[in-house]
């Protein structure tokens, strides 16, 4: 049976107004303010507000705390739409569709993610469907919506959630990509995503290091210098981002490309005695990646790791080459000073 949360965010079907159906959960009834027209009646009582016998204290208790507080949640989204200023302030009005709360706050739980981020997410989406809904458009694929809005949100956080991730948590969304473009174009978040992109190699792979429980110090210069060096292989130009932070990271653990530096030494660990593919699945597991995509991932680079080896070497020639052309750069200052002292004599 439907609920008056069905019809929130609908346009009316006799006047065709914009945002103008007013709900009453008492009644049960859905009427527009632009035409005076009952659009719906003997709807059932609303899922928030209905009466719950098996609710708990702690529910309760919650329940009580939001209403008697209303106003941190309007302080919080005073501050998310300060610090952007392309965000107005009737966002904070808008009502989201259950269907796009529920899917941004399932990918939340599931990806085990800070509570600012759900909130930062709630309110990007707010604008975008606030926006949309004035110019009288529709949002369509919402749960893609909320996912695109929760990854911006993450990334924000420095808690990258890559596509291949949110594909795993949920398999029944879409063209995650296509709407994230969108929010971007429609809230002139250009600068903004410019930069996210530039940090999401670096915070994305911090955050599988400490998934993992390994040495930030240790592993994340080295891994940044696979990165340089998975990026000079024709073979695996097809990998995006996050699948070379995947495999840099794996070959770290797994080829001993430590070993490949000079002078550094790194003591086995227990990973060290397992298998190749419990080393993948366990990874995978803790990521929340799909266990046989990080297996092709790292099959392909196995397969051309002398290729990945030789280009690791030759990531620190440019640093010797420097250091030539200071060592040669010395005697032609010295040089230098030695006419300038015969010509003032």
């Amino acid at each position: 049976m439907s609920t008056t949360t069905d019809f929130v965010g609908r346009n009316c079907p006799h006047c065709s107004a914009v945002d103008s159906l007013q709900t009453d959960d008492v009644m049960g009834e859905v009427a527009c303010t632009a035409c005076a027209l009952v659009v719906a009646m003997g709807l059932e009582e609303n899922v928030f507000t209905r009466y719950n016998e098996n609710a708990t204290y702690e529910d309760v208790d919650h329940h009580r705390e939001r209403n008697a507080n209303p106003t941190a949640a309007t302080s919080a989204a005073g501050s998310l739409s300060a610090a952007d200023p392309h965000m107005s302030s009737t966002s904070s009005k808008v009502v989201l569709h259950p269907t796009m709360l529920n899917c941004m706050r399932g990918l939340h739980k599931k990806a085990v993610l800070p509570e600012p981020v759900l909130d930062r997410g709630i309110e990007l989406a707010r604008a975008f469907v606030g926006g949309r809904r004035a110019r009288g458009q529709r949002v369509e694929r919402q749960p893609d919506v909320a996912a695109a809005c929760l990854m911006i949100a993450a990334e924000e956080a420095q808690q990258p959630l890559p596509l291949a991730e949110v594909r795993c948590l949920d398999s029944s969304l879409g063209d995650v990509e296509l709407r994230r473009a969108d929010i971007v174009r429609e809230l002139h978040l250009e600068d903004s995503e410019r930069r996210l992109r530039d940090t999401f190699a670096d915070n994305l792979l911090v955050k599988y290091i400490l998934k993992l429980g390994l040495q930030v110090s240790l592993y994340l210069p080295h891994c940044k210098r696979l990165l340089t060096a998975l990026g000079r292989v024709e073979a695996l130009a097809g990998l995006t981002v996050a699948d070379r932070v995947t495999t840099a990271l794996l070959l770290a653990r797994t080829a001993q490309t430590l070993s490949w530096e000079q002078g550094t030494h790194i003591s086995k660990g227990k990973e060290c005695d397992l298998g190749m593919e419990a080393i993948y699945a366990n990874f995978s597991s803790k990521a929340h990646l799909e266990v046989t995509k990080v297996n092709k991932i790292m099959h392909l680079a196995v397969d051309v790791l002398p290729l990945i080896q030789a280009a690791f070497q030759d990531c620190g020639e440019p640093t010797a080459g420097k250091r030539k052309v200071g060592k040669n750069s010395e005697p032609e200052a010295s040089g230098g000073t030695k006419r300038v002292k015969r010509e003032e004599t």
